[in-house]
């Protein structure tokens, strides 16, 4: 008998959570790891709770004593990600990472805020600023920081919580 392994499922746009609670029915064990985000709609800012990792979710199972080919089939899912024949294995330790950033209150998963130097062009990736680009200027505190963003025409200060932020690429 082999070793129960994660594996990475195929799900259709969309459809996480319907794949997984399909695939918990048949007795798979699945993680969903989700993060909330804000998103510019035409009516304003709305918080939604979306996947880590959009179309994706992980399975685990062994392999030699369960069959996974009901995956394919199950609803909302499309099937394993596949090296060739086999189905990819995805490390324990890369699992156990991602289940060690869910947030005990939500269940939702806790990204870290990047590091900053000074000059270091940054994305706000939450809150009223949210899409704006600018340039990290320094820390404000224990949880806030000055950017440099150009805004009506001219360079302005602003101070945003530091969990708003993203690196621009």
């Amino acid at each position: 008998m082999g070793l129960e392994a994660w594996f990475a499922v195929v799900t259709k746009p969309r459809s996480e959570a319907v794949a997984q609670e399909h695939l918990v029915r048949q007795g798979y064990q699945c993680l969903l790891p989700q993060v909330k985000r804000v998103l510019r709609g035409a009516v304003g800012l709305k918080t939604r709770v979306e996947s880590l990792f959009p179309n994706y979710l992980f399975l685990r199972a062994d392999p030699d004593a369960v069959s996974l080919a009901p995956v394919r089939s199950t609803r909302g899912a499309i099937g394993l990600v596949r090296f060739g024949a086999e189905p990819a294995r995805i490390p324990d330790a890369v699992v156990e990472r991602i289940k060690s950033r869910i947030d005990a209150d939500d269940g939702l998963i806790k990204l870290a805020t990047p590091e900053l130097a000074p000059g270091q062009g940054v994305r706000v990736m939450d809150g009223p600023l949210v899409g704006w680009e600018g340039v990290f200027l320094c820390g404000e505190g224990m949880d806030r920081v000055r950017l440099l963003l150009q805004m009506l025409g001219t360079n302005r200060e602003v101070v945003v919580p530091r969990s708003q932020l993203g690196l621009c690429v």
